[in-house]
């Protein structure tokens, strides 16, 4: 039966050859892109956490506390607890000015004689999740921390203003991943949209057969599966051809820009993300493929 059914699928193709090649070049191109959404998306997740890492919060004491105090111990012994692997660093006045050195030697010679500058408590390798359990710990001891703006924003900024700025740059990067998430999503069902309307027309140009072939009794599966298997087809060959020239293209970036490795382009595991897209695309090419036809059918 399946020999007979693929006969028949790939007698459709070649009967409609303009149809049929302007799908499959239609589709390719769909997959392509969702291919290079797909290494976008990769490449901000990466982006993610370069800028995460680049991202650091100090809580600037107020004069009354130190690292002596009980309220900066259980501070700094909260957030350890909390946040796993986080790292909390206290600096003294003494190493807040050798900092501020390196960047502006004139501001130093101006503060180095009674050195104002508060204790510093600095936070980094923050997990991204994890800045609203950061927040609600320091909110917790906002008290301890200075709410001064004396020196300029540049280099002494309040808790608050900080936390604005990081969960703004958050935003952003939430919504670039739900940006890609939509697009993929978009051009997913854009395929089985275009899957699904092809049918409309090889119906459109058979249905006398069809009705021919209802006729004389012929099963449902002899009239449905040679449409099922001639959308899995389509979309197998698709499949094939923007796999091919995802690779190419993958190999070409990775000669333009000078990189050791295809890895270095893409770190995901890319055998098996193009198996679960070919299963994917396969089941979406069979399901529309199936619908269209018992849509069609069932007006003659």
């Amino acid at each position: 039966m399946l020999p007979r059914l693929f006969k028949y699928a790939t007698k459709n193709i070649l009967r409609n050859s303009f149809l049929s090649a302007s799908s499959v070049l239609i589709l390719t191109l769909l997959m392509f892109f969702i291919n290079i959404l797909i290494v976008m998306h990769d490449v901000s997740f990466r982006l993610i956490e370069w800028i995460n890492e680049k991202l650091t919060i100090s809580l600037y004491l107020d004069e009354e506390y130190d690292r002596n105090s009980v309220e900066v111990i259980d501070l700094q012994s909260d957030i350890d607890t909390a946040i796993p692997g986080i790292e909390v660093t206290y600096k003294t006045k003494d190493e807040v000015l050798e900092e501020i050195r390196e960047r502006d030697p004139e501001l130093v010679r101006i503060l180095e004689r009674q050195n104002p500058l508060p204790e510093t408590i600095t936070i980094e390798d923050i997990p991204l999740k994890q800045y609203g359990v950061l927040n609600k710990i320091i909110e917790n001891k906002l008290f301890v921390l200075s709410d001064s703006e004396e020196f300029g924003e540049e280099y002494f900024s309040t808790y608050s203003r900080q936390f604005e700025r990081i969960n703004k740059v958050i935003s952003v990067l939430d919504m670039l991943q739900i940006g890609l998430y939509i697009v993929i999503v978009t051009f997913v069902v854009s395929i089985a949209i275009i899957v699904y309307s092809i049918i409309g027309n090889f119906i459109y140009y058979y249905r006398d057969e069809i009705y021919i072939t209802r006729l004389v009794w012929g099963s449902k599966v002899f009239i449905y599966g040679p449409f099922s298997l001639q959308g899995m087809m389509y979309v197998a060959l698709a499949f094939i051809f923007s796999t091919i020239f995802f690779i190419l293209f993958l190999q070409n970036i990775q000669i333009v820009f000078e990189l050791g490795d295809i890895n270095e382009v893409y770190t995901g595991d890319l055998p098996f993300v193009l198996m679960i897209e070919a299963l994917v695309f396969l089941f979406i090419g069979w399901l529309s493929w199936f619908l269209s036809s018992r849509r069609y059918i069932r007006k003659k």
